[in-house]
């Protein structure tokens, strides 16, 4: 059996590979247990300059938390809640924090699918490196869920209607937009990023302008072609630049004689309506609010989705069953009021995510 995700350490460059190209390297709780492990044991050892992450295969970095293992195991254990579903997202998202505050360089490499969970281990390293097959979104309210692993962070340091459109549609953008809005470093064609990686590993760079000067020697621009934001950029910003799901659906309608805006406007209305709500109230809160106390918001959120939210029954339909049939609950936004939203924005005491620097 192969490893899930293999560590190496190559002339003072550790090395991550997320080893499951069949299921597109996503992300199982024991490969979180053994990331959180290995960094913390490469950043107190001084022969270890820098960090690398991939993904094995050439179609993936990363397609997100393996959230069908997830609930499979969860479900078999009697829940949810279970212990599982408790630990799985608090190590998580303890991990997302520590890539951010990692005291060496943290180089990303996201040639392929960059979705949810592996958002959350690259997006938050001090070098983010994608290429023309790179591919972006957190498209977590298609299950129930909400933009987590500090996603939802993310998306609220952007434009308003930009963060609201790629958090509640769960968009897809390619690397011409994400370097446009700051959420990659670098692009670098596919073709040179395994000999990027071996020059990085051939000078063992201890500072992030080193990382910087390598990179810069195989960097180069996106093509615009795959671009969304070009021809919609201001159509985004105007309908979906309000603070409640009503007023964006209400805009929807209007302009969905546009056939771009038709297609979105499609989109959410097969999202949870309670993913879509708490979802908004998250990113707006995110824009001003520091990573870590994002992540311990996410982390509530989290926890209720389980318990309370549509999370389970979006996996089913749309993973596990593929009847892409799901009953949500409630099934319709009217339906979801302020009492019911601010049950996943509420402490959650002893239980609270604490992370520290």
């Amino acid at each position: 059996m192969q490893d899930e995700v293999i560590f190496t350490e190559d002339n003072g460059v550790g090395v991550i590979t997320l080893n499951r190209p069949d299921r597109l390297n996503a992300l199982t709780y024991s490969m979180v247990q053994k990331i959180n492990k290995n960094l913390d044991s490469w950043e107190i050892n001084d022969e270890i300059n820098s960090i690398i992450i991939e993904g094995a295969g050439d179609r993936s970095f990363c397609a997100g938390g393996d959230v069908v293992k997830l609930r499979k195991e969860v479900l078999a254990d009697g829940g949810p809640p279970t212990n599982l579903s408790k630990s799985f997202f608090y190590d998580e998202y303890t991990l997302n924090y520590k890539i951010s505050n990692y005291k060496k360089p943290f180089i990303s490499l996201i040639n392929g699918f960059t979705m949810g969970g592996g958002v959350g281990v690259s997006m938050h390293g001090s070098h983010v490196v994608a290429s023309e097959k790179t591919m972006f979104a957190m498209p977590e309210t298609a299950i129930g869920l909400f933009p987590d692993v500090g996603g939802g962070w993310l998306l609220g340091q952007l434009d308003k209607g930009i963060g609201a459109w790629l958090s509640l549609v769960g968009a897809r953008i390619k690397a011409h937009d994400l370097l446009k809005l700051k959420l990659i470093t670098h692009y670098v064609s596919s073709e040179k990023v395994e000999i990027l990686k071996n020059s990085i590993i051939s000078s063992s760079p201890n500072s992030n302008q080193k990382v910087n000067n390598i990179i810069d020697q195989f960097s180069s621009k996106p093509q615009t072609e795959d671009s969304v934001l070009i021809d919609n950029e201001e159509l985004i910003k105007k309908a979906f630049s309000y603070d409640t799901i009503e007023q964006i659906f209400d805009e929807c309608e209007k302009l969905v004689e546009n056939e771009f805006l038709k297609l979105q406007y499609e989109e959410l209305k097969h999202k949870s309506p309670t993913s879509l709500k708490i979802s908004l109230k998250q990113i707006r809160n995110a824009s001003h609010m520091s990573l870590k106390d994002e992540l311990i918001m996410e982390y509530r959120m989290v926890q209720r989705c389980v318990e309370i939210g549509d999370f389970f029954e979006g996996v089913r339909a749309m993973l596990v069953d593929k009847d892409r049939k799901p009953n949500w609950k409630p099934n319709n936004i009217q339906d979801v009021d302020e009492t019911r939203i601010n049950l996943f924005f509420e402490d959650l005491g002893d239980l609270d995510l604490i992370l520290t620097n």
